[in-house]
């Protein structure tokens, strides 16, 4: 018996994917049931600007024995261009934590409201409510009004509402809360976790990469679906010449045109391996500083 693809498969891991909570299709527990038929061995769920959506994943994960990253994507903004921060193994009930998150879902909403002014000066009167009902308890994204404006027929397609409308520099553009990489990193850190920087290849990752030690960044996206094989191996010599840790994903949203799917890049499970011992060394340093024992095992 050929038992090599089963391995190959089970030794594959997700860590960047992003549900209804926030700019995806899919609902943790779809996303956990699509992982678990693939036979990914870890998924992380990385919403936008909130954690709503890890328990449920975290209570579909323990069902079927798929193993669940607790994460988030943290935006950040450095000299103008914006910079996505991936945090892995937080602790989502951490009050810090949940009070960025709750401050930026209200932010959210108000520039939600922002870019519909915005669009009925245009002549598209889109109803707050249509939009809400959109986001399954996380934070409001422009993608959520994209597929109203094309849903109540204002546009012919998702990419001709950005670009027509909600891209930067478009008409209905708003800008988004943003906070410093280093208070996004700082943050992340206080929540337990360890701060990666997600997708330097786009957005203005590129801009801090001689800095990720001075922000106390813990490691660098390296696999991505916009990342090139070249780029894989600079960002993984980077990571290496600064002793960071590496992660991948599939940074999937659902099932729109054109997207890439859960599971489809070829992340090893070695990666995660690594991340969770460092976490383990990481608890292990605060609980002898604090004075206290780490229970057994």
């Amino acid at each position: 018996m050929n038992t090599h693809g089963a391995e190959q498969a089970d030794s594959t891991i997700d860590l960047h994917i992003h549900s209804n909570h926030s700019d995806g299709l899919l609902s943790p527990h779809a996303i956990v049931e699509i992982a678990h038929d693939r036979r990914l061995r870890a998924i992380s769920i990385t919403d936008h600007d909130t954690i709503s959506g890890v328990a449920p994943a975290v209570e579909a994960g323990a069902k079927c024995g798929l193993e669940i990253v607790p994460g988030v994507e943290l935006s950040s903004s450095y000299k103008g261009a914006e910079v996505h921060i991936l945090g892995y193994y937080i602790d989502i009930h951490n009050p810090i934590l949940c009070e960025y998150v709750n401050l930026f879902t209200r932010s959210r909403e108000e520039r939600a409201r922002k870019i519909l002014i915005h669009l009925g000066k245009l002549g598209m009167h889109v109803p707050f409510e249509l939009v809400k009902r959109k986001v399954n308890g996380g934070s409001i994204c422009r993608p959520h009004i994209a597929d109203v404006l094309v849903e109540e027929g204002h546009c012919f397609s998702h990419y001709e509402a950005f670009e027509k409308y909600l891209g930067e520099g478009k008409p209905a553009y708003v800008p988004k809360m943003n906070m410093s990489p280093v208070d996004a990193v700082r943050l992340i850190k206080k929540a337990g976790g360890l701060a990666f920087l997600a997708h330097p290849a786009i957005g203005g990752g590129k801009q801090i990469l001689h800095r990720l030690r001075e922000f106390e960044f813990d490691g660098i996206e390296i696999i991505h679906p916009k990342h090139s094989a070249w780029d894989v191996c600079y960002f993984s010599g980077i990571a290496g010449q600064n002793n960071l840790l590496c992660s991948g994903g599939s940074d999937c949203h659902g099932a729109r045109p054109g997207e890439i799917i859960i599971g489809s890049l070829k992340v090893s499970y070695h990666l995660l391996k690594q991340i969770k011992d460092a976490v383990h060394h990481s608890h292990t340093i605060c609980s002898l500083q604090a004075g206290r024992k780490l229970p057994a095992g």
